[in-house]
């Protein structure tokens, strides 16, 4: 079996261990498999870091390790290990290689493929060794998330007309700025997720890992009046059902990440504000101003959908990095 055909046959066992083990996004399997890809394919001369594992036989599901646990043996009959040291010196170069042609964020995903693979090869006995672990990335400086003040805010819910799609418009993103939900989350919204009893709103992120967010009274009149009297316009005179998308096109179809992103850069150049935004501005500016405003740093990490502490706890920098401003502008000898 030559290089390649045996790396095909590797990451397709992977991309289905992410998928079926991890709940891996299909947008984050397809990255991680064209960064290993990338690895896979590299010169061998200087950069395969993977030679001993992808010559070996591509393993079945049926069989992927024996019953002692140990490694089965490699086609060349050579010892695994007695090469580790060749290969982790293969694999630090091809990321110096790498460092030299990316930036650092690229880099460090792409190093991130490539430990999870190892890992998963070694999880299940494919290999004795894992070259990956020698291997550092680059160290990233943490930036902090770009959000609107209280007055833009105001300026960018006020931006839509009252039109159909400027009902809908507003909607959508006093449903972001309410909850903080992602722009993946909004677009797989149903008609059914929306509880309008209990102004709360039930939502699948990451991992197919459901939450409950909540809605503000504003979000809810905004949602309401959308519903009530513009989707069907929208949808061509159908009458909104459970599993109808919440959010939908004129071709009565389910709004786009994509639709979503120039919805929300329209209105805020209407609204005249000249800094980057995105959706997920909008999430960075629900954390920020909730905790600005006395909210407990748990409470955020449940309602943004953070499986850590420590995604959400960039915030708190943000946070400081205004009160230290707020502190220069108004105390006597600042």
């Amino acid at each position: 079996m030559n290089s390649q055909t045996g790396a095909l046959a590797w990451l397709d066992q992977f991309a289905g261990y992410l998928e079926v083990e991890r709940n891996y996004s299909s947008n984050t399997i397809r990255a991680y498999l064209n960064d290993l890809r990338q690895l896979l394919t590299a010169e061998v001369s200087e950069t395969n870091a993977a030679a001993a594992v992808v010559d070996a036989p591509a393993p079945s599901l049926e069989s992927q390790s024996n019953e002692s646990g140990s490694a089965p043996p490699s086609e060349s009959g050579d010892d695994i290990e007695s090469s580790a040291s060749p290969e982790v010196e293969k694999l630090k170069a091809y990321i110096r290689q790498m460092q030299e042609h990316y930036s650092r964020p690229t880099v460090a995903r792409k190093i991130s493929a490539i430990r999870s693979f190892y890992r998963y090869l070694r999880r299940e006995h494919l290999i004795e060794e894992d070259p990956s672990k020698m291997v550092r990335g680059p160290k990233l400086a943490r930036r902090l998330p770009a959000c609107l003040d209280r007055e833009e805010v105001a300026r960018l819910l006020q931006a839509p007309d009252q039109s159909s799609l400027g009902i809908r418009d507003r909607a959508l993103m006093d449903v972001l700025y309410a909850t903080g939900m992602r722009v993946s989350e909004l677009c797989s919204l149903r008609v059914k997720d929306w509880d309008p009893a209990q102004l709360e709103m039930r939502v699948t992120g990451k991992g197919s890992k459901e939450r409950v967010v909540l809605l503000n009274q504003q979000a809810a009149t905004s949602l309401t009046s959308y519903l009530s009297n513009h989707w069907s316009r929208l949808a061509g005179g159908r009458i909104a059902q459970p599993d109808h998308p919440l959010f939908v096109s004129r071709q009565a179809t389910k709004l786009s990440a994509r639709s979503v992103h120039r919805i929300v850069l329209k209105y805020a150049r209407k609204a005249g504000i000249n800094k980057p935004i995105t959706p997920h501005t909008l999430r960075h500016t629900f954390a920020t101003h909730l905790l600005e405003g006395g909210a407990d740093l748990r409470v955020v990490q449940d309602l943004l959908g953070h499986t850590t502490i420590s995604t959400t706890q960039i915030y708190t920098h943000v946070t400081m990095d205004r009160l230290r401003k707020v502190y220069m502008n108004t105390h006597p000898r600042a």
